[in-house]
């Protein structure tokens, strides 16, 4: 009775997101035979659907969001030890020369006490001013935006339920959406110069303008098999399978979605398939469960239940990665300051399976299940790789990128060829200082210092290019700085995203209480949810290629009910959630990362707590329904999102719902709390359907 309760909510909160229409014709009345055994069932909608922004800054991840345009950033290049280190002991001759001149030769591996003097190579024409190039002097600073819409598509959908006898089915449902990109968008040829472009990566996706839709992995190909893409669109099969059912066998093979666990927010037990957010990232209405954000993935699942009271559920399928929002979309969540180089198809990735076992069962006022499961993370992880661009330092006659070029040169270096070898592409529309570096590092919550000192290590070409280790957070703001300036403005990061398999096990437990009839503690679903993952593998904060590997507990503790508090209206859901976590926040982030800011490294926290409350309130009739639903994190944020539907008729659906999202409540430093990298996307998001 749980397992059916539950089943049944969930198809009413999640199915089509709200609006489906199934017009059933019998073959039966057209011939005899063979085809009076086949029923057609075909339905679907159109609906449009827009997020109107009212947050007084966009995404500043994107290059028109970027908190640090506009903004003049003083800088300072310094002398780099290693060549310090060069003169001091292979032109000995130079000594007595260089002692007036700068004084005692500083400790080797320092990048503080010897500045470049002023007038040369220095940046006090135009200090860090994000999209100029000061090497040439020349070039537009990238201006910051504010777009009124976040979010506006046109979404279409069509189901075909095509039934054989009493045992088969085919079930169908084609997606397609389209976004007329009715944005402040930008254009990276915008910021191109006579010098570099944006050569690194993917064209599609960073040598233009965004593109919206588009999943792109290198070495090419059409990493969803069921999705066709575009800029603008997108065209796939949530659902194509299969269907057998024979008493206690159920069976479905082909594309499909999985969804475990009774949790109805965060996910526990929910592990099969990975998150679509490509749309509108986890910003739409909370409580339709991940409905519109599962990627389908082709496989066979098979069903069997055992008894009346215990089911059996399997699945093995193809994987799947999450999909990210693309650079320059609205709810991107990686600085575009970075490349992202998708191993998914060249590290194999796309010929591996996850499988997984289920087992639930209900036992009078008990529910119990377990899970199993051997998948591939679908969130990957992430680490510095190779630029491969072989851009080299301006060479123009008094810049610093010349003095560099001028030193490699006669050390028989080329300094194109050694930055190809690192993490770094010498190209506008990167890291412009070191306060941009450390700032977004925390943002995103990375180790910025960390993090130069492993592209650094991890690439001895990094270091033949006088580039070291620093030891301190000064030394390294100095050195950055001193690098970004010799490019002649930034640097683009480089880094690779992985797959790594790892194990799920899972125990979860609902107990369904007696109390007064019609009281609040009668009928309250109790669900307890926890997962154990060992050896589960995160990106490190420095984003080194030696990944973090750590055992992950994450556990929920989920209350349901519905209550009737008036004859006149139907009764209300609702539902409390806590979650606790062990190792990283909902995002996957690992909670290390935590805690830095633009002046100091991160310092992490030791453990992640969440809480949520939602309910939904039909009113008569069900021509209005209410919904409210709200995320806190007590280290300091909070999402709220209050929503209304009005359905004046079959055919017809107007919804509208807010989102809130604070993610400094009161927090001492925002990179504490989980909500602060969304903190943007305070949004009205209208929705208007027409089913057919």
């Amino acid at each position: 009775m749980i397992r059916d309760h539950r089943e049944q909510q969930r198809a009413i909160r999640g199915r089509w997101a709200f609006v489906v229409a199934v017009l059933t014709f019998s073959s039966a009345a057209l011939a005899d035979g063979f085809w009076s055994d086949f029923d057609l069932a075909v339905g679907g909608f159109v609906r449009a659907e827009g997020s109107y922004s009212t947050s007084s800054y966009d995404n500043p991840f994107n290059q028109l969001g970027n908190t640090f345009n506009e903004r003049s950033i003083e800088r300072q290049a310094f002398v780099p030890p290693a060549l310090i280190s060069t003169v001091a002991s292979d032109l000995v001759i130079l000594g007595p020369i260089l002692g007036p001149i700068v004084g005692a030769v500083p400790e080797i591996g320092t990048w503080t006490t010897l500045p470049f003097p002023p007038g040369v190579a220095n940046d006090t024409s135009s200090p860090g001013l994000r999209g100029f190039d000061t090497a040439l002097m020349e070039g537009t600073p990238i201006p910051r935006v504010d777009n009124d819409i976040n979010y506006a598509i046109l979404r279409g959908e069509l189901e075909i339920g095509l039934r054989y006898g009493q045992n088969w089915s085919l079930i169908g449902r084609l997606r397609g959406i389209y976004d007329p990109a009715v944005y402040d968008e930008f254009d990276a040829r915008s910021i191109a110069n006579s010098r570099a472009s944006i050569l690194g990566g993917d064209p599609e996706l960073y040598a233009g303008s965004p593109n919206y839709f588009d999943y792109r992995v290198e070495g090419g190909g059409r990493a969803n098999p069921l999705e066709w893409t575009g800029e603008n669109y997108q065209i796939y099969f949530p659902a194509l399978f299969l269907q057998y059912n024979n008493g206690p066998l159920n069976l479905r093979i082909g594309n499909q979605q999985i969804a475990w666990g009774q949790a109805i927010f965060f996910r526990v037990l929910d592990v099969p398939n990975g998150l679509d957010l490509r749309r509108h990232s986890l910003l739409d209405y909370a409580q339709e469960e991940f409905s519109d954000k599962r990627i389908p993935s082709l496989g066979i699942r098979l069903g069997y239940q055992i008894t009346d009271s215990v089911l059996a559920d399997a699945f093995v399928q193809k994987f799947q990665p999450s999909v990210l929002g693309n650079p320059n979309t609205q709810y991107n969540i990686i600085p575009v300051q970075f490349t992202v180089h998708d191993l998914y198809k060249e590290s194999g990735r796309d010929d591996d399976l996850s499988y997984g076992l289920r087992l639930k069962g209900n036992f009078g006022q008990w529910g119990l299940q377990a899970i199993a499961s051997e998948r591939i993370n679908p969130d990957g992880v992430f680490r510095w790789t190779k630029s491969n661009v072989a851009t080299p330092l301006p060479d123009q006659l008094g810049t610093l990128g010349s003095y560099v070029n001028l030193l490699l040169a006669l050390q028989g270096n080329d300094s194109g060829a050694l930055l190809a070898e690192t993490p770094f592409e010498a190209a506008p529309g990167g890291v412009y200082s070191a306060n941009e570096w450390f700032n977004y590092a925390a943002q995103v919550r990375l180790d910025g210092l960390a993090g130069l000192n492993a592209a650094i290590a991890e690439f001895p070409a990094a270091q033949a290019l006088t580039a070291s280790v620093a030891d301190t957070y000064e030394g390294g703001f100095n050195e950055l700085n001193t690098f970004f300036i010799a490019a002649g403005g930034s640097l683009r990061g480089h880094i690779a995203r992985e797959y790594f398999r790892e194990q799920v096990y899972g125990l979860g437990a609902s107990y369904v209480t007696e109390g007064a009839p019609g009281g609040l503690l009668d009928q309250l679903i109790i669900n307890l949810e926890a997962s154990y993952t060992p050896d589960r593998t995160f990106t490190a904060t420095s984003l080194s290629r030696n990944y973090i590997v750590e055992d992950a507990w994450v556990g929920a503790l989920v209350l349901e009910k519905y209550h009737r508090f008036s004859v006149a209206f139907p009764a209300t859901y609702m539902v409390f959630q806590y979650m606790y976590r062990t190792t990283d926040d909902i995002f996957g982030r690992h909670l290390s990362g935590y805690g830095g800011s633009e002046f100091a490294a991160a310092t992490g926290v030791s453990d992640a707590n969440y809480f949520v409350f939602a309910f939904q309130q039909p009113f008569p009739q069900d021509v209005y329904r209410i919904g409210f639903a709200a995320l806190y994190d007590p280290r300091g944020s909070l999402l709220v999102q209050p929503g209304i539907k009005y359905k004046p008729s079959r055919e017809w659906t107007f919804e509208a719902f807010y989102s809130f999202i604070d993610g400094d409540l009161g927090a001492d430093n925002p990179n504490e709390t989980l909500l602060s990298t969304v903190d943007f996307a305070d949004e009205l998001t209208v929705r208007i359907g027409y089913q057919f």
